[in-house]
Order: C-alpha cells, then sequence, then structure tokens
C-alpha cells in the first residue's frame, strides 16, 4: 500500500475530484489530505478549511485519510475532541506564533495524545503571505529542533515532521535519530537539490556507517535508545505539491532509494507501512 501523508485540500471547485483520479492513475491507495489556514493562498487557490476536508472524507473514504487544521495560539485545545469526533485522523501545524514547544501549546498536545491522533508540524521555511506581519508569523518558530522537546514531553504521541526542517537538516536528522515516535516526510525540494552522498552524510546511521563507527555493544547501544537501524525507517512519502506534479514527486522518492539501495522491507515502510503503523493498523 502507498500513503501519500502530505496532501493539501484546496479551496478550488471540484479539487478533491480531481486529486483523486490522480491518486488512482498514480496507484497512490491513500492519501492524508490536510486542512490549512483558510485565508493563506497556494498554488492558485486556497487553503480549505476542516469543514471542506470532513466533506472530502465523506465523499472519498476509501482514499482520503483527515487531517485537521489548528491554529496554534489561536484556537482552544477543545478544537482537538471537535476534530476527533468528526473522524479527523491527525493535525497539521504551520505558522505558529510561538515556538512550536512553547507550554502554552501542551495542552492541544496532549489531548493529541490522548485521543491517539497523528501532529504533522510544518518544519523549516514557511511561505511568506501578507498577512504574516499580522499573525506574527516567523520561520524561526517551526524549527525541527523543537519537536524534540514535545516528542520527550509526549512519548506516546507520533509525531510526522515535513520537509525534514529545511534548512536545518542537521537538526531534523539528529531529532529523528533520537526520538522514535518522530518521523520525517522529503517533501518539497529536498529531493530535487540533495543528492545520496549528501543522505549519507546527514542520515549517517546507515548500518555500514554505523559498523566503522563503534564496536557492536555501542551500534546497540544506540540502536536501541533511538529504535534505529536504518534510517529510512521513520521516513514517510508525502508529497505537498500541486495535482500535476504529483507523478514526479513519486518519482523523487523512487529515485533516492534506489541511489542508495534502500532494503525493500524499509522501502514499504516509507510507502505506506510507517503511516498505517501510526493510525495504529485501521488502514486496509
Amino acid at each position: 500500500m502507498i500513503i501519500d501523508c502530505h496532501v493539501h485540500m484546496l479551496t478550488e471547485k471540484g479539487y478533491e475530484d480531481k486529486l483523486v483520479k490522480e491518486v488512482r492513475r498514480l496507484e497512490i491507495q491513500k492519501v492524508c489530505l490536510l486542512a490549512g489556514h483558510p485565508e493563506v493562498g497556494i498554488w492558485g487557490s486556497y487553503m480549505a478549511p476542516n469543514e471542506r476536508v470532513i466533506r472530502a472524507y465523506g465523499k472519498y473514504p476509501d482514499i482520503i485519510i483527515p487531517f485537521g487544521f489548528i491554529d496554534l495560539g489561536l484556537d482552544p485545545p477543545a478544537l482537538v475532541d471537535e476534530l476527533f469526533t468528526a473522524g479527523f485522523k491527525g493535525v497539521k501545524f504551520t505558522r505558529a506564533r510561538k515556538n512550536y514547544d512553547d507550554k502554552s501549546f501542551y495542552p492541544i498536545y496532549e489531548k493529541m495524545e490522548s485521543r491517539g491522533m497523528i501532529a504533522l508540524f510544518h518544519t523549516g521555511t514557511v511561505l511568506r503571505t501578507p498577512l504574516d506581519k499580522a499573525h506574527e508569523v516567523g520561520s524561526n518558530h517551526l524549527r525541527p529542533i523543537y519537536l524534540d522537546t514535545i516528542a520527550r514531553a509526549f512519548p506516546n504521541l507520533n509525531i510526522i515532521g515535513a520537509h525534514l526542517g529545511n534548512p536545518w537538516y542537521d537538526e531534523a536528522s539528529m531529532t529523528l535519530f533520537w526520538n522514535p515516535n518522530i518521523y520525517f516526510d522529503l517533501s518539497g525540494t529536498t529531493l530535487k537539490r540533495k543528492n545520496a552522498a549528501w543522505f549519507r552524510e546527514t542520515l549517517w546511521w546507515f548500518p555500514e556507517t554505523m559498523r566503522r563507527l563503534a564496536p557492536d555493544e555501542d551500534i546497540s547501544f544506540y540502536q536501541n535508545v533511538g529504535d534505529q537501524s536504518h534510517p529510512f525507517d521513520r521516513i514517510v512519502f508525502g508529497t505537498d505539491v500541486p495535482i500535476p506534479e504529483m507523478e514526479q514527486a513519486k518519482r523523487d522518492y523512487q529515485n533516492i532509494m534506489g541511489d542508495l539501495e534502500i532494503p525493500e522491507p524499509v522501502r514499504k515502510r516509507v510507502w505506506g507501512q510507517n503511516v498505517n503503523g501510526l493510525l495504529r493498523g485501521k488502514v486496509k
């Protein structure tokens, strides 16, 4: 099964119909469809609110996995319960007014952890809009290192960081290494700009590298602490592109995993098993 964990729902008329037609052609079985801030434009349209996403889910429940949007610093924690009751499986966070790990946001994360919902965080630099000054938006609030704090404070909260933290890749890498409840997607421009050698340097704990760096007993220690045997064990497939570019985004994943000679069992985790596991195996 292939699950695309990062697909935006737009307000364009019939968008869900166009999306479903394309993912069926690409043999993508499921998509995590994300609501967003309704005032933010992207790709010639606007992000769709929670209500539009849940309607699309009602229309295509066999394909769409609904993810809601919570505006950190504005929406109350009770919205988590409302979204869960409505059928949302996760929440997308972005454009926060404070650092992601600010303790004022903890009641939201606590509720999500108790509900078993996935937290998908935009990490790294973010789209600039005319609303940024009024909304106090700054990319520095969205650094991947803040996910490390959240993952330790809420060890049963499953977290996906988008874009591997671009441009804070080293932060994202070590946050991934030490936290077994954190996953990252490679959406954005990373796969178009970075080659296999870069991935081997940044996600450095490939098995052959670990064998060179430390004796067997030390390798076992790191693998037990970080739950690591391969750096792609907790990478997930996500496109985050306009519909006409989804095919190329899928091909970019295929190419990098081919170049890195990723073992087939690990590739299956990237394509869909990881996200299905975060959903507690509920996707069939």
